[in-house]
């Protein structure tokens, strides 16, 4: 693992060494990794992709990384900050995949414009993923799930896929709301070259 400063205390140099340009492995972006359940779980299952999490809950960082030390795991890392200040500093194009998973709804009318996935996060999502890249929302928030719908579907890089084959790893999150019988909502998206 590398010493990838905080993105909220410097920005790092884009991404680690070897991670991006010709001939580099498939990057995977977790954007809101948590304590990096499924990033670490990932980076295990695919040690010939490259895992990157953003989370801006320093704690949360903390717990993520000593996971990926604990693992030995040379193809994970997280850097700690905002997920726009992260993926705006990101190289184009650079992306096979964007999972954004769980992210908090704020379900109150009032605090809907909190929400971190709206219009111009998803414009700066279709700019990071290669040509077939993929973006995979998943929430348990149906309202949530609908408006990044009409969102995604606004955008003219962005095409909706009905379903994917992959069996992903569970998120800390998505056992808890499968441990209650929540309904889950996951949406793909594929972006067009």
């Amino acid at each position: 693992m590398s010493s990838t400063p905080s993105f909220a205390e410097a920005p790092p140099d884009l991404l680690p060494f070897g991670w991006q340009g010709d001939g580099c492995p498939p990057l995977e972006i977790d954007v809101g990794c948590h304590k990096g359940r499924f990033l670490v779980e990932m980076a295990r299952r695919s040690p010939s992709a490259n895992f990157l999490g953003i989370e801006r809950q320093r704690e949360r960082v903390f717990k993520a990384r000593k996971k990926i030390a604990s693992e030995g795991l040379n193809n994970a890392e997280v850097f700690h900050g905002d997920a726009h200040e992260v993926l705006n500093c990101l190289p184009d194009e650079c992306a096979d995949y964007v999972h954004v998973l769980f992210p908090d709804p704020w379900p109150k009318r009032r605090h809907k414009n909190r929400r971190m996935v709206g219009l111009a996060f998803l414009v700066e999502v279709s700019r990071l993923l290669k040509a077939r890249g993929r973006l995979r929302l998943v929430t348990d928030d149906p309202d949530y799930a609908r408006a990044t719908e009409l969102h995604a579907t606004s955008i003219s890089r962005f095409r909706r896929i009905e379903s994917e084959t992959c069996d992903y790893p569970s998120t800390e999150f998505q056992l808890k709301f499968v441990a209650v019988s929540r309904p889950i909502f996951r949406l793909f998206f594929e972006r067009l070259s």
